[in-house]
């Protein structure tokens, strides 16, 4: 094995080519890694109950105009409907403002649509299922509603009162509305909690802050500044939440609710919330996270997990149909793959997976006879949404972010849809944009990695989209051991000697199993990944999450 280099990714970038000396080095290496010149502010976020709506990027008439349309609402005993989304931003949006509305004195409605009856968004459909159950006076939608023009027109004909509130991508009209609460700047369920604060005492609109503590790092939004204060005072809030939904969740996924963090929200509160909106309801998530019925909740919560494992399942199986189409694609600087056999749900976790391993966008279609579904994901420097406004002609529907879309077809006309898109971007989105290096802070000498080191990188924390956990790079460290752990032997464990007085250091590779045969026990490698602690009952050590690592 000797001489072999074995690395995932392409490149490797170093944001500074110092190597700190002390810890406080390291921070002031880490702040301007960052560019972050306001360290008080970034250490201490503004309150969320503080912030004012020009730091929110929300327009001060729009929201005049939707408070008062919901003092009038109250005032008449009005029936109104809050139209949400079957996303973790869009459930705990609708929460917000269910809740929200409730100690404010008007009973509202939450409606979720159902992916495979209403189709994304604000469609006519789902009105018109909304209107006969409801017959309501005012539509609130939260995280949609902003492309969303023939259902608003359909709402004006029918004489109902639309209040959207949202944070995807407009066009360049936007929808008939009595007010358009919006702002790209945020995610949709902190457009949503905006809407609401001011009609609350503080201390009613601060409780509401753990719903959006999840959205706000699930929906990936960049955390600084607004983004940031609500993931950092969302997070605190969620540490110490009486509400029995999220508390069950965690209990069910044996996490401490004191030790919960950024990491806690994207792999266990999130993907179960979401499951439920990509194969199953999602008003039974939003029933969890607003009961307080302990038999409920207890139900509830099975049917998460329950629902979450069988998507687990059904992603893995499925990302392995989408894989053989993708490897065939290698000239492609957008990839496209499509089967009956993707599940609606499904296809953006696909495309995520994809773009994770080829560095590229990727365009995951599920085909039915009539129409097909897609769900898009992207890499940063390709603003996606835009890119596809490019074909919107040969759409049914699109909307998005920069980083993620989604649109419909009629499936007669996907074919030419995939050419087109394929064709244009060879050009549109360059050889260079796809070069996506890995990006690792310094290089770290080896006697900073200590307790003490992950104390001081959790201080960064709140971590995600913009502000990631930050990666170093360990030269010349020993391999210990090397073998495969885990469900189908699927990951990678090992340890390595930093230096001769050191305690070995444990290292996981999460799906890199396939570097034990290139591992020589005594060879001397660099390894690149995330530091951090594990606690094992009440035991704290120190370990390595692998990102890359090579010879030498």
């Amino acid at each position: 094995m000797n001489g072999m280099t074995y690395s995932i990714s392409m490149k490797w970038q170093y944001l500074s080519d110092k190597h700190p000396k002390t810890l406080e080095d390291l921070k002031s290496l880490l702040l301007k890694n960052r560019s972050i010149k306001d360290e008080k502010s970034f250490f201490n976020p503004t309150h969320p109950l503080e912030l004012s709506l020009k730091e929110c990027g929300l327009d001060a008439k729009q929201l005049t105009i939707a408070h008062k349309r919901l003092v009038v609402a109250k005032s008449k005993k009005e029936k109104v409907v809050i139209f949400g989304d079957y996303d973790a931003d869009g459930i705990t949006a609708a929460a917000t403002v269910w809740l929200a509305l409730k100690e404010f004195g008007l009973v509202a409605q939450p409606f979720i649509p159902l992916r495979d009856k209403h189709g994304y968004g604000l469609s006519v459909a789902a009105l018109e299922e909304v209107i006969e159950t409801h017959n309501p006076d005012l539509i609130i939608t939260v995280d949609n509603g902003i492309v969303a023009h023939e259902a608003a027109t359909f709402l004006k004909e029918k004489s109902i009162d639309l209040i959207l509130t949202d944070h995807h991508q407009p066009e360049d009209t936007l929808p008939v509305a009595i007010a358009v609460v919006h702002s790209t700047e945020l995610c949709g369920a902190s457009v949503a909690w905006m809407l609401v604060r001011d009609l609350l005492s503080k201390e009613a609109a601060g409780q509401l802050l753990d719903l959006v503590g999840i959205a706000t790092i699930a929906d990936q939004v960049p955390l600084f500044d607004a983004n940031r204060a609500f993931a950092y005072h969302g997070i605190n809030a969620l540490q110490v939440t009486p509400r029995r939904g999220i508390k069950s969740l965690l209990a069910a996924a044996t996490v401490d609710q004191k030790q919960l963090d950024s990491t806690t929200i994207g792999f266990v509160l999130a993907p179960r919330i979401n499951a439920m909106g990509r194969l199953a309801h999602g008003m039974d998530a939003l029933r969890l996270l607003c009961s307080q019925n302990p038999q409920q909740v207890a139900q509830l919560t099975q049917v998460l997990t329950s629902t979450n494992t069988e998507r687990q399942e059904l992603t893995r199986d499925l990302y392995e149909l989408a894989l053989t189409q993708a490897k065939q694609q290698e000239e492609e600087h957008i990839l496209v793959v499509h089967s009956p056999e993707f599940h609606e749900g499904i296809i953006g976790l696909i495309a995520g997976r994809l773009v994770e391993k080829f560095s590229k966008p990727a365009i995951v279609l599920s085909v039915s006879e009539a129409t097909a579904k897609a769900s898009v994901r992207s890499i940063p420097g390709v603003h996606v949404t835009n890119y596809l406004r490019t074909f919107k002609k040969s759409m049914t529907s699109l909307g998005g972010h920069p980083m993620a879309a989604g649109f419909g077809v009629e499936t007669v006309k996907m074919e030419q849809l995939i050419s087109e898109i394929q064709s244009e971007a060879l050009t549109a989105i360059s050889a260079e944009m796809l070069e996506s290096p890995l990006t690792i802070e310094s290089q770290l000498p080896v006697d900073l990695v200590s307790l003490e080191l992950v104390d001081v990188l959790s201080s960064f924390a709140p971590f995600g989209s913009g502000n990631d956990y930050p990666i170093f790079s360990l030269k010349d460290v020993s391999v210990l051991s090397a073998k495969t752990m885990g469900k189908d032997n699927a990951h990678l464990m090992m340890t390595v000697q930093l230096a001769e007085d050191m305690q070995p250091l444990k290292i996981i590779g999460w799906r890199k199993a396939r570097l034990v045969s290139e591992l020589e026990i005594g060879a001397k490698i660099t390894v690149v990944g995330v530091i951090e602690k594990n606690i094992w009952r009440d035991r704290v050590s120190l370990q390595m999450v692998l990102t890359d690592s090579k010879n030498g």
